[in-house]
């Protein structure tokens, strides 16, 4: 059960950091001006992206009660991290986007994917 929890851990990580990719995508496209709702499949990035990584995370907890001896570790707090400041940056970019201040839009966005780009190659190399 473990491996296969670490496994699914990963690999949604992945699917959530594509999704983020997906979401700096839309940022960029982004009409010039006010739009009245991020929707459609635009709607469906952000909400993938924004799922994916709160799902990632909270199987990064179950992880964690799993291996208690992770607790003190630095790349645990990291995530944890993650999993508080991920959604919040995602809601500013969204509103941002709506709002048709689209430099923010993008700023955001590519601040989402610099987050999570830095958590995943800590989870991977596990550096401290």
């Amino acid at each position: 059960m473990y491996e296969t929890l670490v496994k699914a851990h990963g690999g949604l990580a992945l699917l959530a950091l594509l999704l983020s990719l997906g979401w700096t995508g839309v940022t960029l496209t982004a009409p010039s001006g006010v739009v009245s709702a991020v929707s459609g499949m635009r709607k469906g990035v952000y909400v993938g992206a924004v799922a994916l990584t709160s799902l990632v995370g909270l199987l990064g907890v179950v992880l964690l009660a799993m291996m208690p001896d992770w607790a003190g570790q630095a790349f645990t707090w990291v995530g944890l991290v993650v999993l508080v400041a991920y959604p919040i940056l995602g809601a500013r970019s969204r509103r941002a986007y709506a709002g048709g201040d689209k430099g923010q839009a993008i700023g955001l966005s590519l601040a989402m994917l610099a987050v999570l780009v830095f958590t995943y190659w800590v989870m991977v190399a596990k550096p401290f």
